[in-house]
């Protein structure tokens, strides 16, 4: 018997290393291959592991060198990045300026796009290849927050996707970068297997292989975990932190996102179908378009409980427009405490004492504990004298009904992550200013909101730099706020588990990558 055991753990020791150079990763949702395809995060998590971007983000999301090297400020419309020489693409290609331009130019050219990444390209009117290893970027204005933006653009080789298509990325054989990972195996809506670069020109990934499995129902992402099928997985529920922090099988990793989530009001039409008075029938006007009822709405919402209530307590409550840690972030603006009589009086002031039948649309797969977050929502709003209902959809289903353009839902559970910018210009550019398309403002307002007295005051603080910036962008960020445009909630906290045995350092944009785990220290 002892033989057999000592066959049995020698058997295990020689299988330990082996393990270690695999990791299994479950992902929540199906993700794309094309990283100038649909501005998205899970999108943007597979780009990050298999190509760069031209500035590297850390997981504080603090703008570091990567291929980029250096850049710096030429002028006061002119950045000029310094490549990192001796790059190569995962094909044995060299990296050059060419490969950069042509990546900027690629991200507005591509067809029929949902989601572009224009938002970070704007300004930038000339890109200028000075040399193998110097790009000029030129602006239509002053510009501080370009290398943040330049966070989000990948870099694809010009010679490989030069005639290639998104579905040419989306099979792998367009999938070419300089990042940690090649892909090995593009599998679609279940996945992908990558392969470590040992070309990489940074800090060696821990895995030669990395097998990334989407599952995106909660309980079997987690089922995964503990049955050993997954080493990694990422949205972990709330409900369940506390247990798998007892479990010794299991490590759990945790920080506070950048990723504010709100109440976005729908402004954009006079009137909706699912906008009714008291006894059912569709209002005339749209009341949203008040500042009372808006002002009412967020009376009505005590984000203490829903904090602790509908997200078990990971998540921070605010009425600020960005995290504590970024750039416009006001110290001294108090989180106000639910007041659902004053919400009926302002309903009352608005002309509709009886209040009156609206409809809160919901993801119920995209953000943490989405559905349940709508229905207390829901609940909260009801006491303050409107008569809420929640719908909940796929997020496949719901985006795309949510558009600017076609958003038919009177309010809409949404939510932004920042890290492109680390301060309120993000945010204020994409989701308060007037939706303007050919400029690459407003991407992300799908409520219609528009005041051409903030959207100029938004233009000028984007200008700034130096001292006075900060002060100036908590001066906007908080004008903007008291218009309502969107009603913040709190901030989602990133939530990561890993099978004992790994570390795992989560991101604050929320992307889960493989060259952020490594095993743990023995």
């Amino acid at each position: 018997m002892t033989r057999i055991r000592l066959a049995l753990l020698g058997l295990l020791l020689l299988a330990a290393p082996a393990r270690t150079q695999s990791l299994t990763m479950a992902v929540e949702a199906p993700f794309g291959l094309d990283p100038h395809f649909l501005f998205a995060g899970p999108n943007m998590a597979a780009a990050r592991q298999i190509y760069d971007s031209l500035i590297n983000r850390d997981a504080e999301s603090r703008f570091v060198p990567g291929i980029v090297e250096r850049w710096e400020a030429t002028g006061p419309q002119e950045w000029t990045l310094h490549l990192r020489r001796g790059v190569i693409f995962h094909d044995g290609g060299a990296f050059t300026a060419d490969d950069v331009a042509f990546s900027i130019a690629r991200v507005p050219a591509l067809p029929n796009n949902p989601g572009p990444y224009t938002s970070n390209l704007r300004t930038i009117s000339r890109v200028e290849a000075v040399d193998a290893h110097t790009v000029r970027l030129h602006t239509d204005q002053p510009n501080p927050v370009l290398p943040g933006q330049l966070t989000n653009i990948f870099v694809v080789s010009k010679r490989v996707a030069e005639a290639a298509t998104t579905a040419d990325f989306n099979a792998g054989r367009a999938a070419i970068g300089t990042g940690p990972f090649r892909v090995e195996q593009a599998r679609g809506t279940e996945g992908m297997t990558m392969l470590r670069n040992d070309a990489y020109w940074g800090e060696a990934p821990a895995w030669q292989r990395v097998n990334i499995r989407v599952i995106g129902n909660d309980s079997a992402r987690l089922a995964a975990l503990l049955s050993g099928d997954a080493d990694l997985v990422e949205s972990v529920p709330p409900t369940d932190v506390e247990r798998l922090q007892r479990d010794p099988r299991v490590a759990v990793f945790r920080r506070n996102s950048d990723r504010i989530m709100y109440l976005l009001p729908n402004l954009r039409l006079d009137q909706f179908p699912l906008l009714t008075d008291a006894a059912g029938a569709p209002l005339p006007h749209n009341p949203l378009r008040d500042i009372r009822v808006r002002q009412a709405l967020s009376l009505a919402i005590d984000r203490q409980a829903l904090a602790a209530r509908a997200l078990d307590g990971q998540a921070v409550p605010t009425v600020q427009m960005v995290p504590e840690q970024f750039g416009g972030f006001d110290a001294t603006l108090p989180l106000p405490a639910a007041d659902p009589a004053r919400a009926r009086v302002l309903l009352a002031e608005a002309g509709y004492p009886d209040g009156f039948g609206t409809t809160i649309g919901c993801s119920n797969n995209r953000y943490v504990n989405d559905a349940r977050v709508c229905q207390a929502l829901g609940q909260m709003l009801t006491r303050a004298g409107f008569q809420a209902r929640v719908e909940t959809q796929p997020w496949n289903v719901f985006s795309p009904r949510t558009q600017a353009h076609r958003n038919d839902l009177p309010l809409m559970l949404y939510g932004l992550s920042l890290s492109s910018s680390r301060d309120a210009s993000y945010i204020l550019s994409t989701a308060v200013h007037t939706r303007v398309p050919e400029r690459a403002f407003g991407q992300g307002n799908r409520g219609g909101f528009s005041d051409a007295r903030l959207d100029a005051m938004i233009h000028a603080v984007n200008g700034l730099s130096g001292d006075g910036r900060e002060a100036e962008l908590r001066r906007v960020a908080r004008e903007a706020g008291e218009a309502l445009p969107f009603i913040p909630l709190y901030n989602q906290v990133v939530v990561v588990a890993a099978r004992r045995g790994i570390v795992y350092v989560p991101r604050m944009d929320e992307q889960m990558v493989a060259q952020n785990a490594r095993p743990a220290p023995r």
